[in-house]
């Protein structure tokens, strides 16, 4: 019945519109600092966002996938820590989007900070030796991004968005120079390479072309209440840009996993098939042909 009031008497397709939302809504009244330009309860009642929360479960399910495939292959802590980050962060993701609390904005921005700080552990102990004192140095590494972290997020929680702002985004930059510089020297470029830059081209091109033009010309429907285009929409943008933000750290999650498995003299390769995980589309795994070495990596 609430799919059919979505669609209308006339059964045309989805539209989001600036919906009243109803007078006790389920999950409460909104306690999140930020309503998104999709419209609230319009297809369920369960459901604040419902395509934004839709949206969202790709990147848990690509998450898992990651981590099912680093235990199966042995990458390594690193790696395994990484998928279920970015598992979590789509289940923050869900959180947010289902219910518009605050609870579930800080479960889905804090992950953010932690899963890009995990990404930079790796793409920077990359360019570390693959010896004990390579290990120390990575160890000590990963010790500071916690404390950094730990940091930021209490600047977060006391009110400080704009330093958890700049601080993911000074992340994911340090992620994409160190990233290029690792696979600059590596001897797989030519492997490794488009993997890269089709992570920080998809991440990076949905960012601006579907989360910059909804901020732009829909705003926090909390604060405007101007229509905009963008609510007349089939799906909203932000639904895409959840696409994009689990095809991306796929992408870089591949080329990490392949340089880490070369720099222990795993001889990996990178195979395409189907898996549930993705919905049933095509996606890469890193399969190391040789045991590891060192087990402590």
């Amino acid at each position: 019945r609430a799919l059919k009031r979505a669609l209308g008497s006339k059964g045309r397709a989805f539209l989001m519109p600036a919906s009243t939302p109803p007078v006790s809504p389920f999950w409460g009244p909104i306690t999140a600092n930020y309503d998104w330009c999709e419209g609230n309860y319009v297809v369920t009642e369960y459901v604040a966002e419902f395509f934004n929360t839709l949206s969202s479960v790709p990147t848990l399910t690509v998450g898992l996938y990651f981590a099912l495939k680093s235990f199966k292959h042995g990458y390594g802590f690193r790696f395994a820590l990484a998928g279920w980050m970015l598992a979590v962060v789509g289940l923050g993701s869900v959180a947010f989007h289902g219910t518009l609390t605050r609870l579930g904005q800080v479960l889905d921005e804090l992950p953010m900070l932690y899963s890009s700080s995990i990404f930079l552990w790796i793409s920077s102990s990359l360019r570390f030796n693959a010896d004990k004192r390579g290990d120390e140095r990575s160890k000590k590494l990963g010790y500071g991004l916690l404390v950094y972290c730990v940091l930021v997020t209490y600047a977060y929680v006391n009110g400080g968005f704009e330093v958890f702002f700049v601080a993911y985004a000074l992340t994911v930059l340090a992620v994409a120079v160190t990233s290029l510089d690792a696979v600059a020297s590596s001897p797989s470029k030519k492997i490794t390479k488009p993997y890269v830059l089709w992570a920080f081209g998809i991440y990076v091109g949905g960012f601006l072309a579907l989360w910059v033009p909804e901020q732009m010309f829909c705003g926090n429907r909390l604060h405007a209440h101007h229509h905009s285009p963008l609510q007349d929409l089939p799906l909203p943008l932000h639904a895409f840009f959840h696409v994009t933000s689990s095809i991306g750290p796929l992408s870089w999650l591949t080329f990490a996993s392949f340089e880490g498995a070369r720099r222990d003299e795993r001889k990996p390769r990178i195979d395409w098939g189907r898996h549930a995980l993705l919905w049933g589309a095509r996606g890469p795994e890193v399969v190391p042909t040789r045991k590891k070495k060192n087990k402590s990596r």
